[in-house]
This record gives structure tokens, C-alpha cells and sequence, in this order.
């Protein structure tokens, strides 16, 4: 007899969620064969239980969508005026985090920047979406949201950098150290692999740096590289891994 536990998501549920995981790896794509880095990353999602298959996807999925719906936050008319976006805006560390009391607080306080205003803004649906996502860490009760959360990011959001920023921001931190073990330190004209590594390197660091989770110095460290080399990346590379003419 099948449990629940062993039961894929329903499909009402899966189809946002694995549709909205798929336009985030779409935009994220390394700019070169990548020895399946990318997809290791994804694999060093936390592990949570929801009573279901495909636990892992729908965190990284759920995180993706609130990423993207957070870095979007600033860029609509009025959103300086409005304390339920910059509340979004600023809530990187507790959309990167699985612990149940982080979330939660940060459920509240995302709450708490709109839920006393009479009428309620129309606005601030983002926000509460991301707040509802938050109020769960793990459990059948956050397939739901999590399919509500990504149903918005497709129907809303088209902006693929946005998407592709999302993306590093949440795999971001488990791939730039799967890129640095064991990166050779380079002694003359590089080899075609060592070349590839530092453009998936480059690829990566500009998306961590777009998704807006980490400060220069955090991630230059993060990287192994100067911020002189870091800033440098920053001129001349788009995070979707794409050298701009006359930049190789």
C-alpha cells in the first residue's frame, strides 16, 4: 500500500511548482558545460519533509519564487511609500533560511507591515504570499502555499534576470564552493579547462551578486578572488554568464 509519504505532489500543486523551478534553472543556464556544478547545487538543497515526493524541489522552487518576488519588490511606482516592500525587500536572510523560528518571524513581521491597514492594499499581495510561504518550515502544509507562491511568480513575472538572480540566490552559496575545490591556481596561459572553470567561477559570482543575499567582501571571500577581480567581473560580465563584446 502507497503512503503519502512515498505519493507525488498532486498536480495542482506540482505544475506551478516545477514549472516556476524550470524557468529559474532556465535563466540561470551556466554559460558553458558546467560538469553538472549547476545541478549538484540544486541537489545540496536542505532536506524538509512534506509527505511527499520532490521535497527538495519544492523548497528550492518555493525560494526561488520569494527570491524573484523580492528583488522585484523595489522596482514598481509608489514601492519606496510602501512598508510592506521595503519590509520584502530587505528579507533575504529569512527567505534563504529553513529554521522554523527565523521564518516565522519573519512571517510576522512581513505581516505586520500591512495587516492593520483598512482597506487592504491590493499591493502588498506579493508580500503575503511570501509571509504565508514563511509560516512554514516543513509539513504537508506547505505544498499549498508553495504552489500559490510560484502560480503568482509565472503569471506575474517575465523579467528572466530577475528569475536568473532568484535562482543564485538561493543555489548560489552550495555552488560557488563546488567551483572552488580544488581550482587551480593559475601559472601561465590558461588551459581550456581551467578557462572554463573561471567563466563558470565569473558566471556564478555575478548572479550571487544579483540576487543581493551576500556584500562584496562576503563574496569576494566566498569566491577566493580580490575585490579588485571582483569589481572588474561586475563591468563587464551579465549574471546570465554572457561575455558582452570585447570582455574575454
Amino acid at each position: 500500500m502507497t503512503t503519502r509519504r512515498t505519493e507525488p505532489l498532486p498536480e495542482q500543486y506540482a505544475a506551478p511548482i516545477f514549472e516556476v523551478l524550470a524557468l529559474g534553472r532556465s535563466a540561470a543556464a551556466p554559460p558553458v558545460d558546467d560538469d553538472g556544478a549547476w545541478a549538484a547545487a540544486e541537489a545540496g538543497q536542505a532536506r524538509i519533509r512534506t509527505g511527499y515526493k520532490a521535497s527538495r524541489r519544492l523548497a528550492s522552487a518555493g525560494q526561488v519564487a520569494a527570491h524573484a518576488l523580492r528583488l522585484a519588490a523595489p522596482d514598481h511606482p509608489g514601492a519606496a511609500q510602501e512598508p510592506w516592500t521595503r519590509a520584502l525587500a530587505n528579507a533575504a536572510p529569512v527567505i534563504s533560511s529553513w529554521d522554523w523560528d527565523t521564518r516565522m518571524q519573519g512571517a510576522l513581521d512581513l505581516r505586520r507591515s500591512f495587516k492593520d491597514l483598512e482597506p487592504q492594499p491590493t499591493g502588498a499581495r506579493p508580500v503575503r504570499l511570501v509571509a504565508a510561504w514563511l509560516a512554514h518550515a516543513s509539513g504537508p502544509g506547505l505544498v499549498p502555499v508553495t504552489a500559490r507562491l510560484c502560480d503568482y511568480v509565472r503569471e506575474t513575472l517575465e523579467d528572466q534576470s530577475v528569475l536568473a538572480a532568484a535562482w543564485y540566490a538561493t543555489h548560489g552559496p552550495c555552488l560557488l564552493p563546488i567551483l572552488t575545490d580544488g581550482a587551480p591556481r593559475p601559472t601561465g596561459r590558461p588551459s581550456i579547462e581551467d578557462a572554463n572553470r573561471r567563466q563558470l567561477l565569473r558566471a556564478a559570482v555575478l548572479g550571487i551578486h544579483a540576487g543581493d543575499i551576500w556584500t562584496k567582501k562576503e563574496l569576494s571571500e566566498a569566491a577566493g578572488i580580490t575585490r579588485r577581480t571582483l569589481d572588474s567581473w561586475l563591468g563587464a560580465v551579465d549574471i546570465s554568464g554572457l561575455e558582452t563584446p570585447g570582455t574575454s
